[in-house]
Order: structure tokens, then C-alpha cells, then sequence
């Protein structure tokens, strides 16, 4: 059985690059964006090209590229809620229909990857579990973003590799 792919496919990288930055400037969903890459099954393979244990090269395209979009636009975390409060706000004190401002930041905010489109159903709460059971689940969280890591790591040390190649041809 071969080992871990060391190098994206173009197909991976245009699916990346869809799911990052969409279509005209909208956000598409990950089948739409696998069908555009080029993916037959596009419900299965845009769902398990987005999972890290199976494809965390992937993975830390797609992080590096919203990375690039949140540096880009300036757009933090702290950032995004100050400018929902500010909005708030300003609907609150004007009387005015900001749904319009509300909505663009909100796609911001997508852009960047603070929402994501997933319904988790919890049971129980952190504040119920006891210290072995939280170390346990922290355990649990970073073995599952490891392989992300990882791949982040490869993804750069092939880019810095590319580059010193180039730097060499052209020097000769």
C-alpha cells in the first residue's frame, strides 16, 4: 500500500481553490465544488477530500489558502466581531435596514472559515467532564489536526524546494 500523497493533483488544488474562493465571488458548497474540479462522484469526494485523516494535504492547501484571504483582507477574528457589533449597533441607533452590511460581513466571514456549514449534535458539556476526561478529548483533538500540521509543513517544504530550483536555473 502506497504511503501518503506528498504532492496535491491539479484536480485537488482547483477544488481547494473553488471551495476557498468560489464562483464570481460566491460561496459554493463542496459538491459544487468538486463537480467543477472535475470529480465524478462530487458528494462523496468533495466530503472526503475535506476530511484530514484522509487527505490532509488537502486540508492544509485549503487552510493556507484562507490563511492568504484572512491576511489579504485584514480580516481577524476580533476583527469580524467588532464589525457584526458595529452593525448592530448602527441598526440599533439609526433605524436603518443594515442587512445588507450584515450579510456582506457575514460572507466575509465565511471566506475567511469562521462558519462552517455542519451540524454537530453534543452530548453533555465540557464543564461535565472530570480532568482525565479533558485531557483525553484534548488528546483526541490534536491527534486529529496533527495530520493537518504535517501536511502544512510538506505543502511548505515542497514550495521552498520549487523555489530554490527555480533560483538555481536562474543563476546558471
Amino acid at each position: 500500500m502506497p504511503g501518503p500523497a506528498k504532492h496535491l493533483t491539479p484536480k485537488q488544488m482547483k477544488f481547494a481553490q473553488l471551495l476557498v474562493y468560489g464562483v464570481e465571488g460566491n460561496l459554493i458548497t463542496k459538491t459544487e465544488a468538486a463537480k467543477l474540479a472535475g470529480y465524478s462522484d462530487a458528494a462523496r469526494e468533495g466530503s472526503i477530500m475535506t476530511n484530514p485523516k484522509h487527505y490532509p494535504l488537502v486540508c492544509a492547501h485549503i487552510s493556507n489558502l484562507r490563511d492568504e484571504v484572512r491576511q489579504k483582507y485584514g480580516i481577524t477574528f476580533e476583527r469580524h466581531l467588532e464589525e457584526l457589533g458595529n452593525i448592530r449597533d448602527r441598526g440599533k441607533k439609526d433605524n436603518r435596514n443594515l442587512a445588507a452590511a450584515a450579510t456582506t460581513e457575514i460572507a466575509r466571514g465565511k471566506v475567511a472559515g469562521y462558519y462552517i456549514d455542519q451540524k454537530i449534535i453534543r452530548h453533555g458539556k465540557i464543564d461535565d467532564l472530570n480532568l482525565d476526561q479533558l485531557y483525553e478529548r484534548m488528546r483526541t483533538i490534536k491527534e486529529k489536526n496533527e495530520k493537518v500540521l504535517e501536511a502544512k509543513e510538506l505543502l511548505e517544504s515542497n514550495e521552498e524546494s520549487e523555489s530554490e530550483s527555480k533560483d538555481t536555473t536562474i543563476k546558471l
